[in-house]
Parts: structure tokens; sequence; C-alpha cells
């Protein structure tokens, strides 16, 4: 598909820019007068990502089909890998510890990153090999999955990383929607994880006071303690119809925290203007729209299940972090795909598109899209 690779390509470069004029004066900074430090990591990330994206677009997506299996016990060895002495954890300023990390050899890597596909391969495997009876079936069908799921959750839960882990949930729940589990038991399974969350948040000052900032602000539209989205806000209105042009921030200089990683489509807003920030979500949208192409056309339930895994993990976390710079969700940590700083999220979301372009090479069934 030339189309997605392209586009692909189109976000990588914006990317690269963007977390460049975002973070060279933190750059600066923390690291003296090294202004290129982040760019240069992102950089190094996306040559990588870029060699694993074509190799995956060259590697038969039956073998992860073959050792689905393994792939997932697999999945939650790493996870469980940032306990270990391989494990790198940080303090944030409120006290908490986060167990996101693990570094080898000076590098440091994200876990979830392989869990999030690590499952998707998992339950696109378990869907395409049940036949329709089974997979309705509570105890045969939903029951096993949600077990496997509850574990992704534990372990992200206690990283802690709550935003992956809904993330996942979500993904994971449109595909045993997508693959024939009954309503009624979808329904179940939602109500039975709003119960957790609500749980979770209510024995969580920092999360309750995230949500009850968000229901306030929709009352008075404004944040009274979320600074990061009050700001967020007004780099985006301060960006007008064309932007300021790009390496014009205000709010990067240490206004706006880490503007290189969560809040990056802020800068972009402020940078870009109105017009930049619609042009990146078209971009989105149109790759949304070729991995769902993929996933109808192509004849093999596995890669159709995994073809729309993968479109869903891309694209319910660009919605998600769009969500919370533009103050319509609450804050949470979640990167945008292809743009944001980070390593491990861009080296796997080209993997993901390697593997999207690997199953749009197989299919052999008839334009479904054609005539739409």
């Amino acid at each position: 598909d030339h189309f997605l690779f392209f586009i692909t390509l189109c976000l990588v470069a914006i990317g690269v820019v963007m977390v460049y004029s975002s973070s060279s004066k933190l750059s600066y900074e923390l690291y003296g007068e090294n202004s290129y430090r982040y760019l240069k990591v992102q950089l190094v990330a996306c040559a990588l990502g870029l060699v694993c994206m074509v190799g995956a677009s060259y590697f038969p997506y039956r073998y992860y089909e073959k050792y689905a299996k393994h792939i997932l016990l697999f999945s939650i060895f790493v996870l469980l890998t940032v306990y270990t002495p391989l494990g790198y954890s940080v303090r944030s300023e409120t006290g908490k510890e986060f167990h996101r990390w693990i570094r080898v050899a000076g590098v440091q890597f994200q876990p979830v990153e392989l869990a999030k596909i690590g499952l998707v391969i998992y339950v696109s495997y378990f869907l395409s090999h049940k036949d329709d009876k089974k997979i309705r079936s509570l105890t045969q069908g939903m029951l096993p999955n949600m077990l496997i799921l509850f574990v992704f959750f534990v372990l992200l839960y206690k990283q802690p990383d709550f935003g992956s882990a809904v993330l996942l949930s979500s993904v994971v729940v449109v595909l045993l929607f997508v693959g024939g589990a009954r309503p009624s038991q979808i329904i179940l399974l939602m109500g039975i994880a709003c119960f957790f969350i609500y749980v979770s948040i209510q024995g969580d000052t920092y999360k309750m006071q995230r949500v009850q900032d968000f229901l306030a602000s929709m009352k008075s539209s404004s944040y009274t303690s979320n600074h990061q989205v009050t700001r967020s806000l007004n780099a985006l209105a301060l960006g007008g119809l064309f932007g300021a042009g790009i390496g014009n921030s205000i709010y990067k200089l240490f206004y706006l925290p880490y503007p290189h990683t969560d809040f990056i489509f802020a800068i972009l807003g402020e940078e870009l203007g109105f017009i930049g920030g619609v042009g990146v979500i078209g971009l989105f949208m149109l790759l949304i729209w070729r991995g769902i192409h993929i996933a109808l056309r192509v004849t093999d339930s596995f890669a159709s299940t995994l073809a729309l895994g993968i479109t869903m993990l891309i694209g319910l976390q660009t919605v998600v972090n769009i969500g919370v710079v533009t103050g319509a969700l609450p804050t949470k940590g979640i990167t945008l795909p292809f743009i944001s700083y980070g390593g491990s999220s861009l080296l796997f979301s080209l993997v993901n598109i390697g593997i999207l372009l690997n199953i749009s090479r197989g299919r052999n069934s008839p334009d479904l899209l054609g005539r739409v």
C-alpha cells in the first residue's frame, strides 16, 4: 500500500521537525550547549524504525499467527522486567515512582509498546481460530480473553501506566465485538471495566483531581488546577489560522512542561496554526482509512483482525492525545504516534505500519471499497 507508506513518511518527517522545534530550548537548558540531544535520539529511533518497518513489510504475517502464544508470554515477561535489575524507574514531582522502562547497555526501552502489539496479535489469533459458537460463548470466548487482558491491565496499572491500560482494553473490546462476541457480554465487560476504573480513580487523589477538573471545565470553560491544559489551549489559540512559524512558539519556552512529548500537538498548533493542525489530523484520518481498507480487503481472518487491531491502536491513541491537548478529554499521559518524542513509541509505531504493509501485500480479495 504505497499510499499508507507515503502518509507514514509524512507524519514521521513532521514529527522530527516538531520534536526539534519543541525540545531545543529544553535540551539546551538541561544539557548545556547541546540543544540537539532530543533530536539525535529521535533521529536514531526514526532510522531504526524505518529499517524495521521495511523489514516487517517483507516478514510474512503468518509467523505472528504461528507463534502468537509465544509472543503473548514474551510480552508478559517483558512487562515484568521493569521490576528486575534491568528496570529503570523515575520519581515524579508528587513523589510517585514510575516503573515503565528497562535499560540495557545505556538504552532505555518501554516494554508497554511491545505488549500492545503482542496482545493484539494473540487476540487476533484467538478470534480467527475459534468458530462463531465458541466466540459467542462466555466461558470459551469472552472469559479467556478477559483473564489475559486483566493480567495486562494489572501489570500496566502497577507501573503505573493507567492510560495505556485503558487504551489497550478499548482495543481488545473492539476486536471482540467485531470478532463476533455477544453484545450483552461486551456490555457486561464494559460495566466491569468502568467499575475497576472508578475504583482506581477513587483511590488516587491525583487522578481524581484531574477528573474533577475536567468536569468543572465543562461547566465553566476554564481549568482551575490543570495548568497544562490551560496553557495548551492558550498555545493553540495563539497559533491562529496560519501559526507563528516553525521555531517561533512561545509556550515551548518552559510555559508548557515537556512540550515535546504529550503536548507536542499544542506546539504544532501554535507554530503551524489551525491549517497545520487540521492537516496533521487529516493525515491521521487517511492513515486510519488505509488501515481499515486493508482489513476489509484481505481474505484471511487473522490478517484482517490484526490489521484492524493495529489501526485501532494508532487511531485511538491519536484521538486520546489530541483530545487531551484540546481539553476534550481528561488529562492522560498518551503520546501522539509518529509525532511525539519517544524512541520506543516511534519504533513500534513504524513496526506496526510494516505489519500493515505486509498484510496489504498478501490481500487477494475483490476491492470491497471500490464502489464507496
